[in-house]
């Protein structure tokens, strides 16, 4: 049975999540890698709705409110120790983060990988805007994370948990009924309208997270 305890601000096992999403920060050139084990399945992804929180597609009231649903994507990602400018830091070290984002990033990846494979490049990511996520992704010549075999099978092994919370993360697995209890709850007035975070520009928010 969990017992009560008393503490001030020092205590450190309250956390607002388990691990930090990535975010690319404005002038700042961080070097990552796609973590995988298979080139298969290097994402998770799905169609997903934005009304105060993102939630899984039923295909149903949710379209009716919010528009036609778009993807959101994840990875796992090994972020390097650099600099600024995005050279490596000695000694090596490095980060395993969960990053998600929107079809629109995803669909830039995915043309980087037409001439450069990521299975087998790293990237370099800078920010333009911060708070939206616009990136520019330059491929790398090599991928760092997969040069030593014992390396590789250490940072795999390290990215399974984080995995996991990638595939968790994409969006709320929500019910019909409570998909229409929070639209409800975000009409004005209990009427038809539908809360204005509806009609934002939803490929801008999706960066954002």
């Amino acid at each position: 049975m969990a017992e009560l305890e008393t503490f001030g601000f020092e205590n450190e096992d309250i956390r607002g999540g388990i691990y930090e999403k990535y975010k690319a920060k404005k002038n700042n050139v961080d070097r990552v890698g796609i973590l995988f084990t298979d080139p298969k399945a290097m994402f998770a992804g799905a169609k997903v709705h934005f009304n105060q929180r993102f939630f899984l597609c039923k295909k149903g009231i949710c379209c009716e409110k919010c528009g036609l649903p778009k993807w959101r994507v994840g990875s796992a990602i090994i972020k390097y120790g650099t600099d600024k400018q995005g050279a490596l830091r000695t000694p090596f070290s490095y980060e395993i983060l969960p990053w998600i984002f929107s079809e629109t990033t995803y669909i830039r990846l995915k043309n980087i990988n037409t001439e450069f494979p990521l299975a087998s490049h790293d990237m370099k990511i800078s920010c333009t805007n911060e708070e939206y996520q616009h990136l520019d992704l330059t491929p790398c010549n090599e991928s760092i994370w997969q040069a030593k075999d014992e390396l590789k099978k250490k940072i795999l092994e390290e990215a399974k948990p984080v995995w996991e919370y990638v595939k968790k993360g994409i969006a709320s697995d929500m019910s019909i009924e409570e998909i229409r209890d929070l639209l409800n709850a975000g009409s004005v007035g209990g009427g038809g309208a539908v809360d204005p975070t509806s009609k934002l520009d939803l490929d801008k928010v999706l960066d954002s997270v």
